[in-house]
């Protein structure tokens, strides 16, 4: 996982920032973790959220090595 550049804010999708938000909410009960049963149905949604940004970050990091390489590259 590479660091986010700190001047690219606003990297969620409205929808995403959106479940966030909800799974953040303060009104319910804490969140809780059970290794073993049903986990926490809020904590599997965050969980799926940042996992969603961070293969976004990482496949555009893997894009910009490869434009970076094709444009560096020497020509035969």
């Amino acid at each position: 996982m590479t660091l986010r550049d700190p001047s690219k804010t606003g990297t969620f999708s409205p929808s995403d920032r959106e479940a966030l938000l909800e799974a953040l909410l303060l009104e319910g009960p804490e969140l809780t973790f059970t290794p073993r049963g049903s986990p926490d149905p809020r904590l599997k949604r965050l969980v799926a959220i940042l996992a969603r940004q961070a293969a976004r970050e990482c496949y555009e990091e893997e894009v910009r090595l490869a434009r970076d390489r094709r444009t560096t590259a020497p020509r035969a």
